[in-house]
């Protein structure tokens, strides 16, 4: 008979206790299918915590937990003496995982026993407990019977189809002195990521990157300038860094919050990251969510956020600023000598003079060279590294009216001489009135 059939009462039955049972399975059956039904992946812990004692004991044990089984059996305990019995981990024993399991739901099957057996397969035990009266005219205490679920510790490995079960623990190994080491990064199944240390730890670094790439980017737009090609790229993905760091918040305060609602949110982001990158798209098909392995899919996950911040976070352009060493002599430091290779360089003049005079005549009257050899070419009067007027400002810099741009040409054997000296010398042999220079390092892949 199906127990999922609806038990039917009528004035003057003879009430016995199968009526009670088939109405208990019926209404179970409701709750289970329409829990179901309102989300997926509905097993796994709310709250558990091992008793880091009896590690060193050789056991694996619970001091308490509540979650819910796969099969949608609701537990609790908040004490270990009211938990499973702790799990002797056998020597020579590594890289086994450790679950919490219940007999399954068997028709024909007995469910309950009134006293402890080896071999039953039944899921509850029943115990007495003296409980009071509610009512307000009390009759006094009675003694209940109560059934307390049969959770079992066991070894993944000895599991059949007869019980169901989540992940506690995963031992690397029970060494000779007894002490059993579990993997620090195993995260069992959950059903509250704001309670389990490694997500919620994986959410505050992502809110962290976000508040970071959020002022770090508005920095940047909040520059004087023209609204450029460069910029609304930027003010775009500002804007997908913003929407993403306020979902993050939001979560961040969440006193529930299921682990696929993470992933929900996460995995889009990571594809919409990928826009940014030279690819335009992930590289390999998305990770998929897994509820029985957290730790793995959601490494997978971070790793790919990490990867797609970081990218973006790369500045297309930095401005190197210029020191003034003597009359006609700057200096420009490079942060980095691999930039020499790796970077385009532009200088940006402004002067008052018109526009064809500074194209024509300053590009003749500036030497730019490593600061190693600038003295011995102005001296001799021997080129530097060679100026290319350049027909508009670049798109990863700051437009400003009455700026001309001149490209450095890269490949001369002068060239060589930059990536060991890290400092560019620019040398002015004439005069520009009201001059104004900028020098931009700006990134060639993003040219």
């Amino acid at each position: 008979m199906n127990k999922a059939e609806k038990v039917v009462w009528t004035e003057g039955m003879f009430l016995r206790p199968h009526h009670f049972q088939r109405a208990e399975s019926y209404l179970q059956h409701q709750i289970r299918e329409w829990g179901g039904l309102q989300r997926s992946y509905l097993w796994g812990f709310l709250d558990v915590e091992l008793d880091e004692t009896m590690l060193r004991q050789g056991c694996i044990a619970l001091s308490y937990a509540s979650g819910l089984l796969p099969d949608g059996t609701f537990f609790q305990f908040l004490d270990g003496r009211h938990g499973p019995a702790p799990l002797a981990i056998p020597d020579n024993t590594s890289n086994e995982k450790v679950v919490l399991a219940l007999p399954v739901r068997r028709g024909g099957r007995e469910e309950v026993i009134f006293s402890e057996e080896r071999d039953t397969l039944a899921r509850f035990t029943a115990f007495e407990q003296e409980v009071e009266d509610d009512n307000a005219l009390s009759v006094g205490e009675a003694t209940v019977q109560f059934a307390r679920p049969r959770l079992k510790l066991m070894l993944e490995k000895d599991l059949t189809a007869e019980w169901t079960a989540i992940g506690v623990a995963f031992v690397v190994e029970k060494r000779n002195d007894n002490l059993v080491r579990l993997d620090s990064g195993y995260i069992p199944p959950t059903l509250n990521a704001s309670n389990q240390t490694l997500l919620f730890g994986m959410l505050n670094d992502l809110h962290g990157l976000l508040v970071q790439r959020s002022q770090q980017v508005a920095g940047r737009l909040r520059q004087p300038g023209r609204f450029n090609t460069s910029e609304l790229i930027e003010f775009t993905l500002l804007t997908l860094v913003n929407r993403h760091l306020g979902e993050a918040a939001h979560m961040k305060n969440l006193p529930l919050l299921h682990p696929e609602a993470l992933w929900r949110s996460w995995l889009p982001f990571a594809c919409e990251l990928a826009t940014w990158t030279a690819q335009r798209t992930l590289e390999n098909a998305p990770p998929v969510y897994d509820h029985d392995d957290l730790a793995g899919c959601f490494g997978k996950l971070m790793l790919l956020l990490r990867q797609g911040l970081s990218l973006v976070m790369e500045d297309n352009a930095i401005q190197l600023p210029l020191t003034e060493r003597s009359h006609g002599l700057n200096i420009a430091t490079v942060p980095d000598t691999s930039m020499v290779r790796e970077f385009g360089f532009v200088l940006a003049v402004k002067a008052s003079v018109p526009g064809e005079i500074l194209l024509t005549h300053f590009p003749a009257q500036m030497k730019i060279a490593p600061v190693s050899k600038i003295r011995d070419l102005v001296q001799l009067q021997l080129p530097g590294l060679v100026l290319r007027a350049m027909p508009a400002a670049p798109p990863q810099i700051p437009w400003h009216a009455g700026y001309n741009y001149f490209e450095l040409e890269k490949g001369s054997e002068l060239w060589g001489e930059m990536e060991k000296s890290g400092a560019f010398a620019l040398h002015l042999a004439g005069e520009f009135p009201g001059l104004d220079m900028e020098f931009w390092a700006i990134r060639s892949s993003a040219e």
